[in-house]
């Protein structure tokens, strides 16, 4: 009797204590999904607002060029810190290129082109504010910060554009979007929204970030499977679904897009980077190039790259110039 007693309070123990962990999984996810149930698309002109203010924190000379770090505020309260580089001299409109690169460059985007000459290069940062190294807590603490950031970036790439233009040395009829690496994947959204955008680059550039998310955890990982399922988790959880390049690259035709990518660049499954190419609707410009993925110590690749876009961006500039003498 006394067994069975025990037996009894064993296996309500049991179902009590896998309540518990249901629940608080449950809860667990309600709190992290939240924030990302619903699209933040419609919110991104409100979010984008109006410039408020343009306060220049640094200035110096380097090089060929003249730089400006930049903050803006908007009257949403958006903060967006931008890096303008000027061929120095310069006192004439010139084409700008707006560059968003890599998670960790950031404003210093431009610092690391090689040379430019007839083009203005604006770099961006991401606007977050949580902690820059994440480990797996790191990244559970951060989460609403990282979901923040995937919800500004486009807005943030707006305001730069409405900053920018506004200005005089801006050659309106030739505005281009870069995205590198990371980049890649919101610089077609701000193109849709604003139609003074002439042209996009994505360069080392995929779609589907789930997919490419769960390549690049998994793949120096023992238990693959697991890795996969838990960086598609992360990836919807910080709300990358709403700017999978594959829903918005086809939406900036009939501008051209030109992807650039690289032959021995193993960040994104070839799957993705298919996905993105096919996405993208004519004039599109598909560019295959040697070397691996682009990093700022890798100086030959960063050559190769600005070596292919300003050419052609400073190219088109001379001609369009030449046209009207």
């Amino acid at each position: 009797m006394g067994m069975r007693i025990k037996l009894s309070l064993f296996r309500r123990s049991i179902r009590w204590s896998l309540g518990v962990i249901f629940l608080a999984f449950f809860l667990f996810q309600v709190y992290v999904f939240i924030p990302v149930i619903h699209s933040p698309v419609d919110g991104y002109e409100t979010r984008k607002g109006l410039v408020k203010s343009a306060n220049v924190t640094r200035s110096w000379m380097e090089g060929d060029s003249d730089y400006h770090e930049i903050d803006l505020i908007s009257t949403s309260g958006l903060k967006v810190e931008i890096t303008v580089r000027i061929p120095s001299g310069n006192t004439t409109a010139l084409p700008v290129a707006i560059l968003l690169g890599g998670v960790g460059t950031g404003r210093d985007g431009c610092r690391i082109i090689p040379r430019i000459k007839n083009a203005i290069c604006v770099s961006l940062s991401y606007p977050y504010y949580g902690k820059k190294h994440l480990d797996t807590l790191g990244f559970l603490k951060n989460i609403r910060a990282i979901q923040q950031t995937v919800m500004d970036t486009p807005p943030a790439m707006m305001l730069t554009l409405d900053y920018v233009l506004s200005q005089p040395y801006s050659d309106t009829q030739q505005v281009e979007l870069l995205g590198v690496s990371f980049g890649s994947y919101f610089v077609s959204i701000p193109a849709v929204y604003n139609q003074k955008v002439t042209r996009i680059w994505m360069a080392h550039g995929a779609a589907e970030p789930h997919k490419s998310m769960g390549h690049n955890y998994a793949r120096d990982s023992k238990f693959k499977f697991l890795s996969n399922i838990i960086a598609y988790w992360a990836g919807y959880a910080i709300g990358a679904q709403y700017v999978d390049p594959e829903k918005w690259v086809g939406r900036v035709s009939p501008r051209p897009v030109i992807m650039i990518n690289a032959e021995n660049d193993k960040t994104f499954p070839h799957s993705s980077v298919a996905a993105l190419h096919n996405a993208a609707k004519q004039p599109k410009e598909i560019i295959w190039t040697k070397g691996v993925h682009i990093a700022p110590s890798r100086t030959e690749v960063v050559e190769q790259l600005t070596n292919i876009v300003l050419s052609r961006i400073e190219g088109d500039y001379l001609k369009r110039l030449s046209n009207h003498r």
